[in-house]
């Protein structure tokens, strides 16, 4: 991969612990009503879409600031009509990837996305069977349209630094799914990532996976050492969850933050109903100070997502820099379909 100052700038911002990462729901709905979310559910369906020139207004604002990992989320992105320029909006000056259900994805799409600038797209699969993801889903085809959406992405990337994973929520009932779907992953030609599962929002029931998980993802993952790119420390360190399911401190506020489709800026997207004010109203200065002020009081360790626990792994710990290693596995240029 070709380093730019970009790059240079992210990693010297990474490396003071500043803010890195950024979640970004352009939207709440959704034609998937997963058991493991509550963004479907018809109060949150009332909820705007965030438009291209607020995404603007969004990029205007954090002019000058160093590069931020920015995650499309939904809700269902796809979905919205204005994803590729939004997408090309993010890129200019931040890294954007995307996480989706690949029920929309098309070729085309695909192929606009990347030219967009997107530096990775991760598909949602969750179990091995298609019959059990379609129901854990609600929706019937949900696993083939996954999988198909994999091979699109892979085939249409446009530079080799352009990753593709298929991405699993670790739950108390696939566990024995894990490495069946790694090797399917690795079948499709794509790598793969996990993420725990957390409860702390809405109605969703309990499905934490048991404390030696992550002992058991790491075995898994030192047998697929190329394909099962999640860091090894973000795995292990689940354990430290314990019994009452929380890993303290949480840094969401000071390494990362959430805006929603209503511009609203809130630590995490588990605190969507604790809002410090709004980035399309109000000062970032102040929105981020708020932000650290928040997360300073916070006595929150409730989840331990893809969004917070790969930051924190490689921000602290006595043991991060090993995980820098392991991270340069999960960027390495993959090459074209084409070359």
């Amino acid at each position: 991969m070709k380093i730019s100052p970009k790059h240079l700038r992210y990693s010297w911002n990474f490396a003071r612990q500043g803010m890195a990462h950024m979640n970004l729901q352009l939207l709440y709905n959704c034609n998937f009503h997963c058991k493991i979310c509550d963004f479907w559910h018809p109060e949150w369906q009332a909820k705007p879409k965030l438009s291209l020139a607020q995404v603007d207004t969004i990029m205007a604002k954090l002019k000058g600031r160093p590069p931020l990992l920015i995650s499309i989320g939904g809700g269902e992105p796809l979905l919205h009509p204005e994803l590729v320029p939004i997408a090309r909006s993010l890129c200019k000056d931040h890294f954007a990837v995307m996480i989706c259900n690949g029920w929309f994805m098309t070729r085309q799409k695909a192929r606009e996305l990347w030219e967009a600038g997107l530096y990775e797209v991760s598909i949602s699969v969750d179990y091995l069977s298609p019959d059990r993801h379609d129901t854990h889903r609600d929706m019937p085809g949900a696993h083939a349209r996954a999988i198909e959406a994999l091979k699109m992405l892979i085939q249409e990337r446009v530079h080799p630094h352009q990753r593709v994973h298929m991405i699993t929520v670790v739950m108390d009932d696939n566990l024995e799914d894990i490495e069946p779907l790694c090797e399917l992953a690795e079948s499709i030609g794509v790598t793969y990532l996990v993420t725990f599962h957390s409860t702390s929002r809405g109605r969703k029931e309990k499905r934490a996976a048991p404390a030696d998980v992550g002992a058991r993802l790491v075995a898994i993952k030192k047998r697929h050492p190329k394909s099962f790119v999640a860091l090894e420390g973000y795995l292990e360190s689940y354990a430290q969850a314990g019994e009452d399911g929380e890993i303290k401190p949480c840094r969401a506020g000071k390494n990362l933050f959430n805006i929603d489709c209503t511009g609203a800026v809130s630590t995490c997207i588990d605190r969507l109903d604790e809002p410090v004010g709004n980035i399309l109203e109000d000062d970032v200065d102040t929105l981020f100070q708020k932000l650290s002020e928040q997360q300073k009081a916070s006595t929150c360790g409730a989840c331990w997502t893809s969004c917070r626990g790969p930051v924190e792994t490689m921000m602290y710990g006595k043991e991060r820099w090993r995980n820098f290693w392991d991270m340069d596995n999960m960027l390495k240029d993959v090459p074209l379909a084409r070359s």
